[in-house]
């Protein structure tokens, strides 16, 4: 699925790093496509990041495909991104434990189809992102434990917290709720990583999943 695609689908908080850039990137050049560019721009932007050199329009340029437009609005992206952010740093959010949880993701209860919604959480239990990780029928919703341990690995996340909705108003997890727990929690413990939460929401209130 194409990251253009993937956003009217899914929405913004499904598309990982790699395909936001490329929704900006837009196209790619001979030889090389946009998921492509936005792959190198992204393992550039990182490797700048990391050896604090700073992000400029030149760096940037050096890319393969990514020409002066497209790399002033990366730049200009990024500068509007850590504006905001630092308006909102008293509004940073945190999840300890499942009312928290439960009070960030409450307006899943009111689709009528199922969502399955993570929260990555770094070590002090601070929200660093938020991604819709797939969308159902009315009746139910397949995930797979790679679609959480991916994002989680990109944002460096400590644990995760994940959620999903019953649109029939129902919260009692299912059999097929209690065994896909099982199996998430397993797959990110072999990564080094933990599930925190698993909670149920509808209209009616929410319940926890036992881990």
């Amino acid at each position: 699925m194409l990251p253009r695609e993937k956003y009217i689908e899914r929405g913004i908080d499904s598309l990982s790093d790699m395909e936001l850039l490329a929704i900006l990137v837009g196209k790619g050049i001979r030889g090389k496509n946009f998921l492509s560019i936005s792959r190198s721009l992204i393992s550039r932007m990182r490797g700048l990041l990391e050896s604090k050199k700073g992000l400029t329009l030149e760096k940037i340029r050096e890319i393969d495909g990514i020409g002066e437009v497209t790399g002033m609005k990366i730049l200009c992206g990024i500068e509007l991104g850590r504006r905001l952010y630092d308006t909102r740093q008293s509004e940073r959010k945190f999840v300890r434990n499942s009312q928290e949880a439960y009070s960030l993701l409450r307006y899943i209860g009111r689709r009528k189809q199922e969502h399955v919604v993570a929260l990555f959480l770094n070590s002090r239990f601070e929200v660093i992102a938020k991604r819709t990780i797939c969308i159902g029928t009315l009746d139910g919703v397949n995930v797979l434990p790679r679609d959480i341990i991916i994002p989680a690995l990109e944002n460096n996340a400590n644990s995760i917290v994940i959620a999903h909705n019953h649109p029939s108003g129902d919260c009692s997890p299912s059999g097929e709720d209690l065994e896909i727990t099982r199996r998430i929690s397993s797959a990110l413990e072999l990564v080094g990583l933990s599930l925190l939460d698993h909670i149920i929401i509808s209209s009616n209130g929410w319940k926890r999943v036992e881990i």
